[in-house]
């Protein structure tokens, strides 16, 4: 049975959801180009984006002439994703709900993904399960995760430093579906065949540490909870003393941040 985890709920996202679309669309539109690519999601095609966020990768979809479906449980992402839909033009069915009751009928799409998204579900073997009912025979599903944090200097060290200023912080072993053996057996159990796993990096680069601080503590979720729950009394300190520690290891100037991701692709056996 998976670990639920406080990413599971709703109000971490809503809590990024402001600023999540113009800081994270543009990092995360190289992970949603290479799987809308693995599958071939091309015009008329069916496609269903689960745990969708601000719509990434149905934008992408969308862009290629699929026919898109997004949703996720975080109304606020809905409504951004919903207000660029009706700017842009793009017919884009977004709505709000859990990506393990799909509100759907077996066999709808073509096409199924979730960007860094499944991996946060309470229950990860019933999120495959319902990518793979939804999906006709055949069809084609690609979830996103992210690879150990130790594989990352930065990432490790940043929550090093986390656990430096807040020695309880509940941070401890990999992430969900970091790892490559973990990624198969996974999405092999929710019924799929001919499941791979392909490592994708996308490297961003920052004008300063203080910068790459300021983003981070705006579009990281976990980060984000920690904020809300210190509050304006306690989250100060924390944060000048993290900031303090990560300047010391990285230095004032531009810094370069590798971000390596797990490409699950399945197939729904015809």
């Amino acid at each position: 049975m998976s670990q639920p985890s406080p990413l599971g709920t709703p109000l971490a996202w809503n809590l990024v959801a402001a600023d999540y679309a113009t800081d994270i669309v543009p990092i995360f539109s190289t992970f949603a180009k290479k799987a809308v690519s693995m599958v071939d999601a091309g015009k008329g095609s069916r496609v269903l984006d689960v745990a969708a966020g601000p719509g990434t990768l149905a934008f992408i979809a969308s862009a290629v002439g699929a026919r898109v479906t997004a949703i996720d449980f975080s109304p606020d992402m809905i409504d951004r994703l919903r207000v660029r839909s009706a700017q842009e033009g793009a017919q884009i069915d977004a709505r709000v709900g859990d990506g393990q009751a799909l509100p759907y009928d077996d066999a709808s799409f073509d096409h199924a993904f979730s960007m860094f998204g499944l991996m946060f579900f309470p229950d990860r073997a019933k999120g495959f399960r319902e990518l793979r009912r939804v999906l006709v025979p055949g069809g084609r599903a690609v979830v996103s995760s992210w690879v150990p944090a130790d594989r990352v200097p930065w990432f490790g060290q940043l929550w090093g430093a986390m656990r430096e200023f807040l020695p309880s912080l509940p941070l401890g072993g990999p992430a969900p579906l970091s790892r490559p053996e973990e990624c198969l057996a996974e999405m092999r159990e929710g019924g799929f065949e001919a499941v791979e796993v392909v490592e994708v990096t996308h490297t961003q680069t920052y004008p300063s540490m203080r910068q790459l601080w300021a983003g981070t503590t705006r579009t990281t979720a976990p980060i984000a909870l920690l904020r809300e729950k210190l509050g304006p009394s306690d989250w100060p300190r924390v944060e000048a003393g993290v900031l303090g520690r990560l300047l010391e290891m990285f230095g004032e100037g531009p810094q370069t941040i590798p971000m390596p991701a797990n490409l699950i692709a399945g197939r729904r056996p015809a």
